[in-house]
């Protein structure tokens, strides 16, 4: 009960600490985005069809003011006739218009000095998912058990500004369907469980924006995942600076993971004896290429141990991280794991788009002895996105190819370096291992209606990030050579037909509906095989915004 108890506080005394500064201003223009926002898709499909070019895409999340100021760029390409708009093109745009009245309205100035927002998102979920995707080697498509149930969840928002620039913003969610998640790390009261999903402190001058607390990341073009850090893990305690200089941005971050428990001596009152702390630190460059090409460079270090904190050395947003830990582990005895990106999204004409995202985990160069034999750990992911084929307005038809070779995100040695967070893969949420091919059309029927149809062909091998690390090269000599299948190991393949609905009733009310059904050969790794319904889901979200001005 306590554990629930103690953020309805933190919640309260934000509110009391809030109304007690006497010159608070804009209250969400600072304000991030979620990852889960609705508002995403649409940003997307717009800038599919030519809009909102100045916006970093690959590089989330984005903030309120950032997204606003970019409706009025819109707005005024529109009205100078540099860009022609279709009807569903305007259907998308007066989403977006509604949605962010509030932030345009501040940009105008016509907005009260003082402001306070309050409100709440909630969902509820009535959900069946098939018990053959309960296997804990199975992480895709979600991590939900398996069965019937109605769920329902709620997320209390509280944002306030300290002066022009600055946001102070808390969010707590409460959800049942946590419940039904394997992989959730805390306590359960009354069915519910609860944790402070975002809590931050954001803010803007000149040309930096920074942050501390916690909030999502989201990096790269992916349309259905990411490869090096997604949204699929809880959000992330960190801080971060930005800088943007036209069509350059420059990001630097520090994230505090969750503790490794090294052992099973647990203390009582104190929790385990003997742990890891772990971190993460980062930075990236976004380059763009007129409104044509966007460009991205990151590299990640993921490091800890028992009495390990933040070094300056990662710390440093200019370093180059692998040259440090290739140093540090044989002059210190002190390894890390880096991974470095490369990620592009063209625009050749307006209404197609291609991207690609290259990552690198590990390479070996040298043939020195049988642990150099060891399979090169990369993934990539390559895909194309088309709208309004054959003139069709409000069409959308992308495709795209997923490879995560087996051991990348993994590690040897150290459990403390596996690119994971409180039980989930930091970047694909498939974790690695696999394939998978996909191909979707997706269009507006009306101003309220979209409908999809998805087909996917995944190939998952049983390793994943959580196994232990795979060494049958060590049994191969450097004459000999090794090579190993991908998939690696028994494999999964699965067939799959995607049918969504959604329905904008207004923009704080939406229905949605999903039906996923699917033929899988090798069901669990268990030899099955057969048809699956694996889920059927009606559900229906709410949101309230509440602003208090003077």
């Amino acid at each position: 009960m306590s554990t629930l108890r103690c953020p309805s506080r933190i919640s309260a005394g934000i509110l009391v600490l809030l109304l007690g500064f006497p010159d608070s201003g804009h209250a969400t223009l600072e304000e991030s985005l979620p990852s889960y926002h609705w508002s995403y898709d649409i940003l997307d499909q717009l800038r599919l069809r030519g809009y909102f070019t100045e916006l970093f895409m690959s590089n989330r999340p984005f903030t309120r003011g950032a997204v606003a100021k970019s409706i009025q760029q819109v707005a005024r390409e529109i009205d100078r006739a540099q860009i022609g708009v279709t009807q569903s093109d305007q259907w998308l745009i007066d989403q977006l218009r509604n949605e962010f009245d509030e932030e345009l309205l501040e940009l105008r100035g016509l907005a009260g000095n003082n402001r306070i927002k309050l409100g709440f998102t909630g969902n509820l979920d009535a959900m069946n998912q098939s018990k053959g995707l309960e296997d804990p080697r199975l992480i895709h498509y979600g991590v939900l058990n398996g069965g019937s149930r109605l769920r329902e969840g709620l997320r209390s928002k509280i944002s306030a500004g300290i002066g022009d620039n600055l946001t102070l913003y808390h969010t707590l969610r409460f959800d049942r369907n946590m419940k039904d998640d394997p992989t959730y790390v805390g306590k359960f009261f009354m069915g519910f469980a609860g944790f402070t999903e975002q809590a931050y402190l954001q803010g803007r001058t000149g040309r930096f924006q920074y942050k501390v607390g916690r909030d999502f990341i989201a990096i790269g073009p992916g349309k259905s995942g990411n490869l090096l850090i997604s949204d699929n893990a809880r959000p992330f305690d960190q801080y971060r600076i930005d800088f943007v200089a036209g069509p350059i941005r420059f990001s630097a971050f520090g994230i505090q993971l969750d503790d490794v428990a090294l052992d099973s001596v647990i203390v009582r009152g104190q929790g385990p004896m003997n742990t890891a702390r772990r971190f993460i630190n980062g930075h990236r460059m976004d380059v763009k290429f007129g409104s044509w090409a966007n460009v991205g460079f990151s590299e990640i270090v993921i490091y800890g141990g028992v009495q390990r904190s933040f070094e300056l050395a990662y710390v440093n947003p200019v370093n180059f991280y692998h040259g440090v830990t290739l140093n540090d582990e044989e002059a210190l005895g002190r390894p890390a794991n880096t991974f470095g990106s490369l990620d592009v999204d063209l625009f050749p004409s307006k209404n197609l788009e291609i991207f690609a995202e290259f990552l690198v985990d590990d390479v070996k160069i040298e043939r020195a002895n049988s642990s150099d034999l060891e399979p090169n750990r990369l993934a990539y992911m390559l895909g194309i996105q088309y709208a309004n084929p054959f003139r069709i307005d409000g069409v959308r038809i992308r495709a795209d190819y997923t490879h995560v070779a087996n051991r990348t995100y993994n590690v040897l040695f150290n459990p403390w370096e596996k690119h994971l967070h409180r039980n989930r893969p930091i970047g694909h949420f498939l974790g690695n291992n696999f394939d998978r091919f996909q191909i979707e059309a997706s269009g507006w029927m009306t101003r309220d209606l979209q409908v999809s149809t998805r087909y996917e062909r995944l190939r998952q091998g049983e390793d994943n990030i959580a196994s232990a690390y795979n060494t049958d090269y060590l049994s191969a000599t450097v004459s000999q050579g090794y090579s190993e299948n991908f998939p690696f190991g028994t494999i999964q393949t699965s067939d799959v037909l995607n049918l969504s609905a959604s329905f904008v009733k207004s923009i704080d009310l939406r229905f949605r509906f999903d039906l996923r059904v699917a033929h899988v050969q090798n069901m669990a790794f268990g030899g099955r095989s057969g048809n699956q319904l694996q889920m059927i889901r009606v559900g229906l979200m709410y949101n309230y915004d509440r602003l208090l001005g003077w």
